[in-house]
């Protein structure tokens, strides 16, 4: 049995390496690097709309498995290109969008850390403080406590950095000690099949009266 998936492990560590990505990005360029990262998350939206009505066309009518393909790329289309031109309003939430982001993934780690207490795991207490610090951050990025925008690129930018370090750090803690427990698990019933196995021999070769 898999302890993660491969698409899982996949999705995750994409996930940290986007993190870690935008975070140097925010850090070295913190003046344009917002404004950057709206006009692609615009273009996104544009492409995944372009995708879904292609979607749509390519899709035969049924009256059983209705699709919204159509109504969803014009809205994602309609959305893209709003941000493309205003990216400014975009802008003013980009920080609290990422903070939800960045909470969001602290209470995974939340979860993470009640997964090793209940696998009885000596260091759960390094993914409660990795989950804590994400928190932490989050909520940081959600309150804005910083005078200029520079600076609060900056600090998104470390704070993505650290997120997908640790993101990546707690899924390689995890999923080694699920893998320790499966492999014992795997020697218990090995070991268990062989004693079966010793016991039905004894009783073949024990003499009839």
């Amino acid at each position: 049995m898999k302890v993660f998936s491969n698409s899982f492990k996949r999705d995750y560590i994409l996930i940290a390496i986007s993190f870690f990505l935008l975070g140097i990005l925010f850090l070295m360029y913190p003046d344009s690097s917002s404004r950057i990262l709206c006009y692609t998350i615009g273009g996104m939206l544009c492409l995944i709309g372009l995708i879904k009505i292609i979607e749509y066309f390519k899709t035969p009518v049924s009256l059983t498995d209705y699709s919204l393909s159509l109504v969803m790329g014009l809205a994602l289309i309609g959305g893209g290109v709003f941000v493309l031109v205003k990216p400014d309003i975009l802008l003013g939430v980009l920080p609290t969008v990422l903070g939800v982001a960045v909470i969001l993934d602290g209470m995974i780690k939340l979860q993470n850390t009640l997964d090793m207490l209940r696998l009885k795991d000596k260091h759960w207490w390094f993914t409660l403080v990795v989950a804590v610090v994400t928190l932490g951050l989050g909520a940081t990025l959600i309150l804005n406590p910083f005078k200029t925008m520079a600076l609060l690129m900056q600090f998104v930018g470390i704070a993505l950095i650290v997120t997908g370090v640790m993101d990546a750090v707690a899924l390689i803690a995890l999923s080694h000690r699920l893998s320790s427990l499966e492999k014992e698990r795997a020697d218990w019933m090995r070991q268990l099949k062989r004693n079966r196995e010793i016991e039905a021999q004894q009783q073949d070769t024990v003499p009839e009266d």
